[in-house]
This record gives C-alpha cells, structure tokens and sequence, in this order.
C-alpha cells in the first residue's frame, strides 16, 4: 500500500503516481498506539509518546482516539533515521522533532544524549576494572536471577503498526538500547512486579469464584448450609443420595451443571420454594434449562425415593409405637393424618386455573393428604388436587 507523510509540507511518498516504488531510502511509520491494557508505568509512557507523536504533526484529523492509518510520518523527521524505543525517554527520537512544517515543536539535538550514554558507557567501564568479589554460588531456578530470566520473554516486542518498515526499525531500535544492562534490569524488574500483581489477583478471583459457586465445596463441612439449602441434616446424607441417583441422572457434556448441582438445584426449590427464574441466576444459566433440570431431577427422585413410603402391618406399628400413644390411646392409633397445601404458578389453561384456585388462600394451590405412623415416618401420601376440592 503506497504511503505518504502527514508532516506539513512535506512530500515524501513511497510509491510514484503509476504505482511504482521510488527507491529513496525513505521509511514511514505508524503512529504508536497508548498500550493502556499493560503495567501502569508501560501504559503511562506510550500514552505520553502518542501526544506527543500527534502534538509533532499538528494535523486536525489527527486526535488521541482516531488516527487514519494512512498517516504516517517519514524518517526525514528523525535523528537517526527511526523512531526510539518507546520506553527510552530521554532519546530524542521518542518523538519526531525535525522538518515539522510549524515552530510550536522545537526541533531537538542529540548532544544531551549523547553526552548521558558517554556517561553510562565510562560508568560500565569502572565496573569491569573493579576487583570482582568472590563468586557466589550459581543460583538454582527458583531464584529471583531465574525468575526475571523466565519472565523476560513473556513480554513480546512493540506491537507492529502495519508496515515491514516499522517492524525493522523498532526491533534494530529496541536492540540497541536493551544492550544496555541497567535499563534492562529495570525493565525486567517492572515485568516481574507486573506478573506477580496479575497472578495473585488471579488467585484472590479464583477463590472468590470458589465462595460463590453452588458445588461441593460450598456445602462441605457445613452442615447448618446444607439443612437450610435441602432439609437434609448432614452433607454426608445428601452425598449418600446423590450417589444413589447418580446412574439415572441424564449424562451430556453440554450440560453446564454437574450431578451434584443438579441434585442441589432440586432440593433447594423444594425446600425454600425459589421460582426457577432466581434459581437459574443463581447457578448462571437459563430459565429454560434450570425448568427442565427440575423436571428431570424431581422423575429420578421420585423413581427411587417411592418406594420408601409403604403403609406398614398394624402388628408392626403396635410393636414399635411409643408408650406415650399406648397409655392415652391403647392400640386404635394406626395412622395420623393431616392435609396441607402449596402455592403453585398459574397455570396458563384456563380449566386448570380454576380447578387450582383457591378462595380460602386467594392464591393457585394444590391439596395434598399425607399420613404419618405414630414414630414419624411417612406411611401415605395423596396425589394433588386442585385448591378448589373442599
């Protein structure tokens, strides 16, 4: 793609008008983007270098947040040729200075730079002429040394803005100022900090994610949660349960839930009466989905947890009733009853809605008989009828 400076009054081009690439040993460069998704030192200095990339060339369809790709600047406008490296400051390449067409940018020298890297240069070389200490041993691959050796190539090169130019001239630019060990340890020691910050707000996530979830973990060990949650008494009876169930619980990779959740979903509508339109936000997925986990779940439950509700012999009960309903009713006690009502939806047919509503409770109910033997256990329960049966 041919390209062209945006530096006012400046010509230069890539390419002639028939298309032709004009060997002048011209290169043109993107402006730098604001990496505002690094450290916060990264991202203050390559905000910084935009401003001032876009202040340099002073065109009024250039803005902070909108810069056409098809501007770009020549390397008439530089020092060495190519833009610094965008971490070295101090160069005065970080941003173009020559030729800029207007007098509200002054162009810079390189003589203070110059004159800091003559400084840097001798400061190295009293280093390598002291007597070095003794040798310490080589550190093993936990250290901090191998640490910042193993984080160095986390962190890929500059961001290539869209042109084989730029990507040579940042990499050639990088690698002459990365020879310097200073600036590299700082940069290194910047990479470590920032990698250690990210992987203990990761871990701190992980375990509030863990809190909140509805799973295993949430309930063990907890067994007041687990009666308020289910009506069970203990976490080992509802993992007795599951384990009971789990070879007809559907089985599908699909499925978000775990058998667990699925089993918990259940007892927790029926025990504290949620509608499935919380119980889905609640276990992060679809109404539609936590209606039919219901459905199923409550058909399995039924299919192994019936059984267990038999009206026993009377000979059974007499043996085994307690001497309180023996002293006060002898043996005519077989059975206590009782009939007890539940508030449902409403129903969308119209002869269900009146076969299901209630006056006495004003609401859509069903009314159910149960019977209980003298030591507690369920013996008998009715199938629903509607609130309206008296």
């Amino acid at each position: 793609m041919p390209s062209t400076c945006c530096v006012v009054n400046c010509n230069s081009r890539s390419h002639d008008r028939q298309g032709k690439k004009i060997r002048n040993g011209l290169s043109f460069f993107c402006l730098p983007a604001w990496k505002k998704n690094s450290c916060s030192h990264v991202s203050e200095v390559t905000k910084r270098r935009r401003m001032a990339w876009i202040a340099a060339v002073r065109r009024s369809k250039l803005t902070f947040d909108y810069t056409p790709p098809h501007m770009m600047v020549c390397s008439k406008h530089f020092h060495k040729g190519k833009p610094a490296y965008e971490m070295l400051q101090c160069d005065p390449d970080w941003a173009p200075s020559l030729h800029l067409g207007h007098t509200e940018v002054k162009a810079t020298t390189t003589d203070r730079f110059k004159r800091l890297r003559r400084r840097q240069q001798q400061q190295q070389q009293q280093q390598q002429t002291q007597p070095q200490p003794q040798q310490a041993p080589e550190p093993d691959h936990t250290s901090p040394e191998a640490e910042l050796d193993n984080a160095a190539p986390l962190f890929p090169a500059p961001d290539n803005p869209g042109t084989e130019e730029y990507m040579e001239s940042e990499t050639s630019g990088e690698g002459a100022v990365m020879g310097n060990a200073d600036e590299q340890c700082t940069m290194c020691g910047l990479r470590l900090q920032e990698i250690m910050r990210l992987q203990e707000e990761n871990q701190k996530l992980k375990e509030e994610l863990s809190k909140r979830a509805l799973d295993e973990n949430s309930l063990k060990d907890n067994d007041s949660k687990v009666k308020y949650y289910t009506g069970l008494p203990s976490f080992s009876l509802l993992m007795g349960v599951l384990m009971q169930i789990i070879p007809s619980l559907p089985t599908s990779k699909e499925r978000k839930l775990s058998h667990f959740q699925m089993l918990l979903l259940t007892l927790m509508r029926l025990r504290l009466d949620l509608p499935v339109e919380h119980v889905a936000h609640l276990f992060d997925i679809s109404r539609q989905t936590a209606s039919n986990v219901f459905i199923e779940t409550i058909n399995v439950l039924h299919a192994h947890l019936s059984p267990l509700v038999y009206w026993p012999k009377r000979l059974c009960i007499q043996a085994s009733m307690p001497h309180q309903y023996v002293e006060m009713f002898g043996n005519r006690v077989t059975v206590i009853i009782d009939c007890f009502e539940l508030f449902i939806e409403r129903a969308q047919n119209l002869r269900a809605k009146a076969q299901t509503y209630s006056n006495y409770k004003s609401r859509y109910t069903m009314k159910y008989l149960i019977g209980i033997t003298p030591q507690g256990t369920i013996s008998f329960i009715s199938k629903g009828w509607g609130g309206t049966c008296q």
